[in-house]
């Protein structure tokens, strides 16, 4: 007798294809259903890989879809629509070529930075030969030499001077 049973009450099949079929098992119409793809992710697979067109469903991803959705009502989760992906996706990019420009920019920016530490070492080397070479004034009570003070003005000047040339040059 339970047999019988089995026999008048058919299962439902485990792979549905088209809309028909999907919306006739949910129970709701085909455009609901359709919208249900869009808006809150309905599990659907397009074997043409298409955006549009014949779609499959399995029966164990529809009620695994069909159980979660008390927690996407209690957590307000919706499916991004296209037009916002399209506008995610393009920010992602923008900010990517603005990541390789900044990058860029701190790439020249070192190699300026190591070409003015390697001037102030040759102008510090310089300054350093020029002053044991005698171009200090001994002061008699304290025996410390210094620099002239219009001499360093000077040295500086000529040094800035050089610089500012070599960077017109290059």
């Amino acid at each position: 007798m339970s047999a019988e049973r089995n026999r008048s009450k058919p299962e439902p099949p485990q792979f549905f294809s088209g809309w028909k079929d999907i919306a006739a098992y949910l129970g709701k119409g085909v455009r609901t259903v359709q919208r249900y793809e869009i808006e809150l992710g309905l599990p659907v697979r397009r074997p043409a890989g298409k955006s549009r067109g014949s779609v499959v469903a399995t029966r164990a991803e529809l009620d695994a879809w069909v159980s979660a959705s008390p927690i996407r009502e209690a957590f307000h989760l919706t499916r991004m629509t296209a037009g916002l992906v399209t506008s995610t996706a393009g920010e992602i990019k923008n900010g990517v070529l603005e990541m390789r420009n900044l990058r860029n920019q701190m790439v020249d920016l070192r190699m300026e930075l190591r070409h003015s530490v390697q001037l102030l070492k040759e102008g510090i080397l310089s300054l350093h030969g020029e002053l044991k070479e005698g171009q200090l004034e001994e002061d008699a009570a304290t025996k410390v030499k210094v620099l002239e003070s219009r001499f360093r003005t000077k040295s500086i000047l000529d040094m800035l001077a050089v610089d500012m040339k070599q960077r017109k040059v290059s």
